[in-house]
């Protein structure tokens, strides 16, 4: 992800998102200053459509962002990104890999399941704006899934 990517990303957030991600918060997590977070994008001409964000810490990634412009949506670009971001994990020695969800969002759970995460925690009350638990996914050895 660029910086030129930011106002295209801030607004899919916006779109996906019932909490989106500040400008500040999304600039500052592109600048380097924390070491450990990674974005990959999914461009068509040239159009940046999706994108996750997660954070690898030694062998151990927690996803904290995924989405995907809602026009493209139900095409198979966020089950591509998120193979492509798990073997990028792989490669540079992650193995443990957690997300939390919203309750209600049964679709991404779904998505998640099909590369092997697990329910491991509900997270009661997580989410700030309307109170909603947290469903806490996790696979606990990426060397085991197939991708």
């Amino acid at each position: 992800m660029r910086e030129s990517d930011l106002h295209i990303v801030a607004e899919i957030e916006r779109q996906s998102f019932s909490d989106p991600w500040s400008m500040c918060t999304l600039r500052e997590a592109i600048e380097g200053k924390n070491p450990y977070s990674y974005f990959h994008v999914v461009r068509l001409r040239q159009v940046l459509i999706a994108y996750v964000n997660y954070w690898l810490i030694l062998d151990e990634a927690h996803i904290v962002n995924l989405a995907v412009s809602p026009a493209y949506r139900r095409s198979g670009l966020g089950k591509y990104l998120l193979a492509k971001s798990l073997e990028y994990i792989r490669d540079k020695g992650g193995r443990q890999v957690h997300l939390e969800v919203r309750l209600s969002n049964v679709a991404a759970q779904n998505l998640y399941r099909q590369f092997g995460f697990r329910l491991v925690h509900i997270r009661r009350r997580y989410y700030q704006d309307n109170g909603e638990d947290a469903c806490v996914f996790h696979i606990r050895n990426l060397l085991e899934v197939d991708l």
